[in-house]
């Protein structure tokens, strides 16, 4: 009888361990379906966060590249017309002699030499030429370079009397009744950066109609450019239906106001560096650099054209197949020449 019931004892003390443990297991599952129900959402979270953190790099990106793109055709219409308008400045003392003759017999004979003194060599009749403000030779005129010259004198920065010398490195264009009140004295470098200043507004001032009328022909050439582009790029997206007449208007003015304000910004600051630096108006006429800003203005035609083309592929405009190839490649993103706003 004893037996038995110890017997029932370790049965019920079985029974009891089984049914803690099935309880503890059955915690312990749920427990783990909880984890995993949070780890999913957590994850599931993860993965939206992503999403809009790319989604949001994307159009950064593209916020970017529409800005880059609209700095690279600014400065290329207006870097262009300061370079087309510099061409036909003469390179060498013969040009020079040939093309205006006035100027060349005054940098080799006078700007600072004395009666007996011996003629500059062409390579400081050059340098003389390259200290005038590039800002007075656009459109390589011989009277508005004279008109800049026609109350300055070449003025030594070391004096003669202080054994200056008459080379082009030693003399700088200077205001006559400026260079006449110092006299002997040793040009400070103060009195230069001054001088240097001073001659770059001097040179604006005098070219202020050449320069107003280069940037509005600039400027005019930027806007309507970028209006006839902006709409021919966004001709398809208009015959797929993919935005409306008054999106289709909205975008062109919005493309031609942007190049509107960029060409006279970069315009300006052209205009300032070469009135400020005159060694850069050589510079700017070489070939290769025209080319550059051929090329930029090439970029700002070029890629509102590639823009439309990709958008079409993708809405499947040049069959199903391109389509699903073009997002293949893509691999189903966004592309980063999409554009997200108005294109410029």
């Amino acid at each position: 009888m004893d037996l038995f019931q110890e017997a029932q004892k370790l049965t019920n003390a079985a029974q009891d361990m089984a049914d803690a443990g099935a309880k503890q297991f059955n915690a312990s599952v749920e427990e783990a379906k909880q984890t995993a129900a949070e780890l999913s959402a957590t994850a599931e979270a993860l993965t939206q966060q992503s999403s809009q953190l790319m989604q949001q790099s994307l159009e950064s990106l593209n916020e970017t590249f529409e800005s880059v793109k609209t700095a690279a055709f600014g400065i290329g219409v207006s870097g262009g017309a300061i370079a087309e308008a510099l061409q036909n400045l003469p390179k060498t003392a013969q040009e020079l002699a040939t093309d205006m003759p006035k100027i060349a017999n005054r940098l080799r004979n006078r700007a600072g030499l004395r009666v007996g003194d011996a003629p500059r060599s062409d390579a400081d009749v050059m340098k003389l030429f390259e200290k005038i403000p590039g800002t007075a030779k656009l459109g390589a005129d011989e009277t508005k370079i004279r008109e800049f010259l026609s109350d300055k004198h070449g003025s030594h920065i070391l004096s003669r009397q202080q054994g200056g010398s008459n080379r082009a490195d030693n003399i700088l264009w200077e205001v006559g009744a400026d260079n006449i009140q110092r006299g002997a004295k040793v040009m400070g470098g103060g009195e230069q950066i001054y001088i240097r200043f001073y001659n770059a507004v001097d040179s604006i001032v005098k070219s202020s109609g050449a320069i107003a009328k280069l940037g509005i022909t600039a400027t005019g050439t930027a806007v309507l450019t970028q209006a006839v582009v902006t709409a021919v790029s966004y001709s398809l997206d208009l015959y797929r239906g993919d935005i409306t007449v008054e999106e289709f208007r909205d975008r062109v003015v919005a493309a031609a106001v942007s190049a509107g304000i960029a060409a006279p910004i970069f315009f300006l600051i052209f205009i300032a560096v070469l009135a400020l630096f005159p060694e850069l108006a050589l510079l700017l006429s070489a070939p290769a650099i025209v080319a550059g800003f051929n090329a930029l203005f090439g970029m700002g035609i070029a890629v509102p054209m590639i823009q439309s083309l990709l958008r079409h592929a993708a809405a499947g405009g040049f069959g199903d197949d391109v389509a699903a190839g073009y997002q293949n490649l893509m691999g189903n993103a966004e592309p980063l020449l999409e554009p997200t706003g108005d294109a410029t």
